[in-house]
């Protein structure tokens, strides 16, 4: 687990909870060991205890589209297309993982911001992650931890959206431990902004 990125380790140390690190490492280990077809269950578990609408209780096909229009499109098709990376080929989907949390991060960033204006301006409509998140930062109504593991992750997001790897000491730019603490941060956190969205 030495070769996460700075952000990636940032968030597993600061937001994650203990039980949550264990699995992440857990899982870790089953992949470097031998890969199982129930490797994922515990994440799933844990999943499924951070609440709402996750990977854990969608379909991992996305063909099979639960959401086929509205707000809780954008909100959580995209964490449909994290899970169905998560259980292909997470060596190589990693990239894709972090790049559809942060989609999901993003609309309920945009879903909060919207909620805290009396006019629900257009203007949020397509404003960024990393735009979003200094509107959220200047509310002054989360803690510390939350605005500063929001902050890390639109430095994740933006390396999935526009770096290619130039480290010549890392074979990928993103490794299986990136996607899942990027995955699980982005449930915890969009957790917290949908429920102070009104």
């Amino acid at each position: 687990m030495d070769d996460m990125l700075k952000e990636t380790q940032w968030l597993y140390d600061n937001l994650l909870e203990k039980h949550q690190k264990q699995v992440v490492d857990e899982v870790i280990s089953k992949m470097n060991d031998d890969m199982h077809k129930d490797i994922l269950d515990n994440f799933w578990r844990i999943d499924e205890e951070i609440g709402g609408i996750g990977g854990y209780n969608m379909p991992k096909n996305p063909v099979v589209n639960p959401f086929p229009g509205g707000d809780k499109r954008s909100l959580y098709r995209p964490l449909q297309y994290a899970a169905c990376e998560l259980e292909r080929n997470l060596s190589y989907g990693s990239r894709y993982v972090i790049q559809f949390s942060g989609m999901h991060l993003e609309a309920a960033a945009r879903t909060y911001v919207a909620s805290q204006k009396r006019i629900r301006f257009l203007s949020n409509f397509r404003s960024t992650l990393g735009k979003l998140v200094h509107e959220i930062d200047r509310k002054k109504t989360f803690d510390v931890t939350t605005i500063q593991s929001l902050f890390q992750f639109v430095k994740l997001f933006n390396l999935s959206k526009h770096e290619v790897n130039q480290d010549e000491s890392r074979t990928r730019l993103f490794n299986e431990a990136d996607a899942m603490i990027a995955y699980l941060s982005s449930r915890e956190l969009g957790i917290k902004l949908l429920a102070k969205s009104i």
